[in-house]
């Protein structure tokens, strides 16, 4: 069986429009090929039209025969901003299955009125006698809303309220408001995009990355939507930048160092801000967070090497080892809990999200040395971050300790289904 995705081309003025950086044609083709969609067809295309990489241009008539009759169709209505839960959530449903608004709520919106109590919320999923028998007999009704039509006249149809789908966005960790927009002018494109970035600003960080460095990313993001930069472009920029903070902390250029160090707390934000934003994912991306900790454990690593050298200590090697060794067990646990338990530490409860505002890191360890340098305490400055490092780590012991015992005793019978589906698969599969 395939899954085939129908888009409708939206009117020209609203085919303009960019969306987080891309045209609403452009964002549909992605997050149903990101679903699992098969093949995707676009209705009625007007000539000229650019189409999606991937998308094919088809007559609603000539579906009669490229959709098969154990086919599944998932269509979007024509100009839909629309989230990839929604999506999710109607492709689980068996078909036919129809997002709806209750037209009863006073913020009730819809692609159009299907009865007193109900709008079409734009997303449909259909099975493929269904669209073949409708192409076969369409005349000149319009596909998109005559299949909307049909499936809410279906008793057998699933009709899925909008304001039941889920809050909780297990990618961002936190709860994210679900996007709906169908944008005619510019300025509804650019408040579809705010809404976009904001939905892409992840939860569970420490208190530089939520409370200092969204503005700085989402004004990045904003900037480099509509270009062909990459969040891998972005991500490659930041590990350069962060390679040249730790030449400078070796040469002994503190005060370069640091601001380079720090220019890369937001940049580590930015690139995947602007993945969920454009729905471009990278293969490579669970490879970021691991450059990054090598990168960290490098400039404290450069910052020995020139203490030592400026102190003739070894000293500054055994501050530099208790501030990358707790660092290190601390990502050993933290990804032996999530595998064992099938989710970060840091989203096990109430307490341990407040450990991880404040735990040492690089953003908090940055934004602390920041303030011993200002006073000219760089070395002093360099002992605190040990400090710090070895409290917070012994704090996230005991969290883990408690929360891992508390797991064992509830769910033992399932810890082998969570290492089963917590295997690594962040690297690209080996081609022979």
């Amino acid at each position: 069986m395939r899954t085939i995705g129908l888009l409708f081309p939206p009117a020209e003025a609203q085919a303009a429009l960019l969306v987080g950086g891309i045209s609403v044609l452009e964002r549909q083709a992605r997050q149903l090929r990101d679903a699992g969609v098969d093949w995707l067809f676009a209705v009625d295309v007007v000539p000229l039209t650019q189409l999606p990489a991937g998308v094919t241009a088809v007559a609603a008539a000539a579906l009669a025969d490229e959709v098969l009759s154990d086919d599944r169709i998932i269509a979007i209505a024509a100009g839909l901003v629309l989230d990839e839960r929604a999506i999710a959530v109607v492709m689980a449903a068996p078909a036919p299955a129809l997002l709806v608004w209750d037209a009863t709520q006073p913020d009730a919106v819809g692609v159009e009125r299907i009865d007193a109590l109900s709008f079409a919320a734009g997303l449909l999923s259909v099975p493929g006698p269904t669209v073949r028998k409708l192409a076969a007999r369409l005349g000149e009704w319009d596909l998109g809303s005559t299949l909307i039509r049909a499936v809410a006249a279906d008793p057998t149809t699933t009709r899925i309220e909008f304001s039941t789908l889920p809050v909780q966005a297990p990618d961002r960790r936190r709860d994210v408001a679900t996007v709906w927009a169908r944008p005619e002018s510019p300025d509804d494109a650019r408040v579809a995009g705010d809404m976009l970035i904001a939905a892409a600003q992840p939860g569970c960080l420490d208190w530089p990355a939520r409370f200092l460095h969204p503005a700085v990313e989402d004004a990045l993001v904003r900037l480099l939507a509509p270009t062909r930069i990459t969040p891998d472009m972005v991500t490659v920029t930041t590990g350069v930048i962060g390679v040249f903070a730790g030449i400078a902390f070796g040469m002994g250029w503190l005060w370069t160092g640091l601001i380079l160090a720090l220019v890369t707390g937001p940049l580590h934000g930015v690139d995947g801000k602007l993945a969920r934003t454009r729905v471009e994912f990278s293969r490579w991306r669970g490879i970021s967070d691991i450059v990054d900790k090598l990168l960290q454990c490098g400039w404290y690593l450069t910052l020995a090497v020139h203490f030592s050298l400026a102190r003739h200590s070894a000293l500054p090697w055994a501050i530099a080892a208790l501030i990358i060794l707790p660092a290190i067990s601390k990502a050993v646990q933290d990804d032996l809990f999530r595998r064992l338990a099938g989710l970060p530490l840091d989203d096990a409860g109430d307490f341990e999200r407040r450990i991880r505002l404040f735990a040492g890191g690089r953003n908090t360890f940055l934004w602390t040395w920041l303030g011993f340098a200002i006073f000219g305490l760089w070395f002093e400055g360099f002992i605190a971050l040990a400090t710090y490092s070895v409290i917070t780590t012994g704090l996230t012991q005991w969290r883990f300790c408690k929360q891992l015992s508390s797991h064992g005793r509830r769910n033992g019978d399932l810890i082998a289904a969570n290492y089963a589906a917590t295997a690594y698969t962040f690297l690209p599969p080996t081609r022979v």
